[in-house]
């Protein structure tokens, strides 16, 4: 059996799990919804978690870009989800685990727009698409196009 075959396998089983979990706690129609957008919204959040750290280590304009694309998608996505959970709130008829899933949509909602914003605010750079960075090391002057991830992360 390939590699990527037995990678695919071990990561759906787990979500498998998770998917007849969630959905066997009962809830309402709101329910299937509020897991998707969740777990799309945990998904864009690691890609957000990920841009930021490298935008962290560079602190230039692209990286920043990225940071800030990605997070904004995250933001929004995460901003869906809430409307679902407040849904779900105002329906009723949920289990103790859609509540905490709710709590931490709500929590997390809250604080990736504080983190978006601090991007968004922090991003005072100058435009660097224009000046070459410098490979630190062979101290070789690498072209603006090929110095960041900012493409790859939108």
């Amino acid at each position: 059996m390939p590699l990527s075959s037995k990678m695919g396998r071990t990561v759906a089983a787990p979500l498998l799990a998770l998917n007849l979990a969630m959905g066997s706690f009962g809830g309402n129609a709101a329910t299937p919804f509020l897991t998707l957008v969740s777990l799309l919204a945990g998904m864009t959040g690691i890609a957000a978690i990920i841009t930021g750290l490298h935008h962290l280590r560079l602190w230039r304009g692209s990286s920043g870009a990225a940071a800030q694309s990605t997070a904004w998608i995250t933001w929004l996505l995460l901003v869906l989800a809430f409307c679902l959970a407040w849904k779900e709130i105002r329906i009723g008829g949920r289990s103790v685990r859609h509540r905490v899933l709710e709590a931490f949509i709500i929590i997390l909602t809250l604080t990736h727009l504080l983190y978006t914003l601090a991007l968004h605010i922090g991003d005072d750079h100058p435009d660097t698409t224009h000046t070459p960075a410098v490979d630190k090391h062979h101290h070789n002057t690498v072209p603006p196009s090929h110095n960041t991830m900012a493409a790859s992360a939108v």
